[in-house]
């Protein structure tokens, strides 16, 4: 398929080498930012737009939109029609709907990943979740999908709401209490590695058996002493942070097993 890329960052980039790599023909990219779309360009080796009204004329099968939420209905406002195109955004937020003023075939393509640019990413074993407003452009999102990764699925937007809520607890959570992590360790004289192989055997353990029966520590065990011990020697707002978290593990393993 002949697809134009709009938009250049951590997503973009990941995605749009990714369906290249497939056999996939980029007709170009777009973003308001034109050197981040010429740095993406360059790399793909094919031409940027300066214009909607130019990568219009470029007649692609395709126009996938992967920006930030915020920018999408800006950014689909200043592109004409274009009947007969598949239109496609990578968000996990918002209604397919939201690209409709450009043609009546739009559709989701969104990838459950967190992404950086300096990152390498196995796409293959990356979940993506399809949607289309007809039958074209629903087969046309689960082929580009199929040709990226062997986890494809079809999620509707209610669906999409809660696999990104998923993401955000099993993801940018967890990162941000590593980097409180950091900062404690680093303050004591270590460096973050040394719980490299308690994190990884967390996530292999949660995974093999379940994150309620892998769960330990003092919340688990009901140790309220080591808890306000610990409480007290934490700076604010991470203190805060560890007595909601402590009160809701021991809520789950000791309050609710108890009714």
């Amino acid at each position: 398929m002949r697809i134009a890329i709009v938009g250049s960052g951590n997503v973009a980039t990941h995605i749009s080498r990714g369906l290249a790599s497939a056999g996939h023909d980029i007709a170009g990219v777009y973003s308001r930012t034109s050197a981040h779309a010429r740095e993406l360009a360059d790399a793909l080796g094919v031409p940027v737009f300066l214009s909607p009204e130019e990568l219009a004329a470029a007649k692609p099968d395709v126009v996938l939109f992967s920006v930030a939420d915020a920018c999408v209905s800006e950014l689909v406002g200043a592109f004409p029609p274009m009947p007969g195109v598949v239109a496609l955004h990578t968000s996990g937020t918002l209604p397919q709907e939201v690209l409709s003023p450009i043609t009546s075939d739009v559709g989701i393509l969104y990838p459950l990943q967190t992404f950086s640019k300096a990152m390498p990413v196995e796409l293959d074993k990356v979940p993506f979740f399809v949607e289309g407003t007809t039958d074209r452009t629903s087969a046309c999102a689960r082929e580009l999908a199929e040709s990226l990764s062997s986890s494809v699925h079809y999620a509707n937007a209610a669906h999409r709401k809660v696999l990104h809520i998923a993401g955000v607890l099993s993801c940018n959570f967890p990162n941000y209490l590593w980097e409180c992590c950091e900062r404690l360790l680093t303050e004591a004289g270590y460096p973050l590695e040394v719980v490299e192989p308690l994190v990884r055997a967390t996530v292999d353990k949660a995974f093999a058996i379940g994150p309620h029966k892998a769960q330990t520590g003092p919340a688990r065990r009901g140790d309220r002493e080591v808890i306000e011990t610990h409480e007290k020697s934490l700076p604010a707002p991470l203190s805060e942070i560890y007595r909601l978290l402590s009160a809701e593990i021991f809520k789950t393993h000791h309050e609710q097993n108890s009714l």
